[in-house]
């Protein structure tokens, strides 16, 4: 990377690959058959509806983990602009800044039933603003984060 570039990016910790998401998947589809199937043997029937309830669950999550398992976000900071990149599941999003004008802040961010106490990094210029690592970095990590990226903002060469 040359000096006058820099980039970050932040991704979901995916430990588990997909191959090794099906089997354990299928491992639990044993366990939780084996179980029903005996309790369903000792004249309980009605474990067999819930414990396909319970599979349908495991694998609805697995799939949805499997989807947004690609998803990211990127600040490039280059000579004249700062570029901001979302992917979540299929929704790219690009925001270009001016790198002169843009701005970086850490604020507290509200949800649906007001401040829950969790801080946001938010980059903007001229009335547009983004928010950056939402899902991916904890408040210490946004606050450093934050400095390291005004720094990089402000240094021109």
């Amino acid at each position: 990377m040359s000096n006058s570039s820099y980039k970050v990016i932040v991704k979901p910790n995916n430990s588990l690959s997909p191959e090794a998401s099906v089997k354990l998947l299928l491992a639990l589809v044993v366990v939780v058959l084996v179980i029903a199937l005996a309790f369903t043997n000792m004249g309980a029937w009605l474990v067999l509806p819930f414990a396909g309830l319970e599979i349908i669950a495991f694998a609805y999550a697995f799939y949805y983990i499997y989807l947004h398992s690609d998803d990211f976000e990127s600040i490039t900071i280059e000579v004249d602009n700062v570029v901001v990149e979302k992917r979540n599941y299929k929704e790219n999003t690009t925001v270009v800044f001016q790198r002169y004008w843009a701005q970086v802040n850490v604020r507290d961010v509200e949800s649906k039933k007001g401040v829950n106490g969790k801080s946001g990094l938010f980059i903007g210029s001229h009335g547009k603003e983004v928010e950056f690592g939402r899902n991916f970095i904890n408040d210490e990590q946004r606050t450093l984060l934050a400095r390291e990226l005004r720094q990089k903002i402000n240094d021109i060469h």
